[in-house]
């Protein structure tokens, strides 16, 4: 069984953030970037699953996160591994 989880990296609620120039986006220098809260609860959803279904699904379990962006998203990957 896998279980797939699509997680996204959003702006960290503690940085400030500042509508760049172009009025169409924002700045992204000095901006930390975190995993999205609510990708967050799918993920710890998904590891629970895999835990209760241990004993239960007789082939192995497997978590598999998604995320689509440029190299910074990598840092999203790790941090749910």
């Amino acid at each position: 069984m896998n279980i797939f989880v699509c997680v996204k990296q959003v702006p960290d609620t503690a940085s400030k953030i500042e509508i760049a120039p172009d009025k169409k986006s924002i700045m992204t220098q000095g901006l930390t970037y975190v995993m999205s809260p609510y990708d967050e609860f799918g993920l710890e959803e998904a590891l629970r699953l895999k835990e209760i279904g241990a004993g239960l699904v007789p082939a192995p379990i497997r978590v598999t996160l998604i995320t689509i962006g440029t190299e910074r998203a990598t840092e999203i990957l790790r941090t749910g591994m």
